[in-house]
């Protein structure tokens, strides 16, 4: 998982590769347009963008995928991510390859990130995580999740 702020992107990607082109989409996107998904590279990267609101941890499961790296940032609000690394909790939904997603069980110890506009989470199939976690209290936030398949 790569967690910073847009400023140091150029730290991690160079331009022109399929994750450096999800963050230069995501800080080019205008916020005046509907939720819905929006194409960069058909399938191979592509942007959804949501509304809703954050939920108590107990509400949410960790998810992971397996084609796709997801490329998390909030354009409005706030929420909390955890994360946790390896593919060795327990399975709640078995994989689905249309979804790309499984769920699995809470573990004890994990790690938590804020998530705020102007920062990023690139998380990556090993990257089990749960997010939409509310911070304080649930609140509306709006979300861009960049999915860049893996080569």
């Amino acid at each position: 998982m790569i967690y910073d702020t847009f400023e140091n992107a150029d730290n991690y990607f160079n331009v022109g590769e399929p994750l450096r082109k999800a963050l230069d989409f995501a800080k080019s996107f205008d916020q005046s347009q509907p939720d819905g998904r929006y194409e960069i590279d058909g399938d191979n990267i592509f942007a959804n963008v949501m509304s809703y609101t954050t939920k108590a941890a107990e509400e949410l499961k960790f998810e992971g995928h397996k084609t796709h790296i997801d490329v998390q940032l909030l354009l409005e609000g706030e929420e909390l991510m955890d994360v946790y690394l390896g593919r060795d909790l327990e399975v709640d939904t078995p994989y689905s390859e249309e979804g790309d997603a499984a769920l699995f069980q809470a573990p004890e110890l994990f790690s938590t990130v804020v998530l705020k506009p102007g920062r990023f989470a690139a998380v990556f199939p090993d990257d089990l995580h749960r997010p939409s976690r509310m911070v304080d209290d649930p609140q509306p936030i709006r979300k861009m999740v960049v999915k860049v398949r893996m080569a």
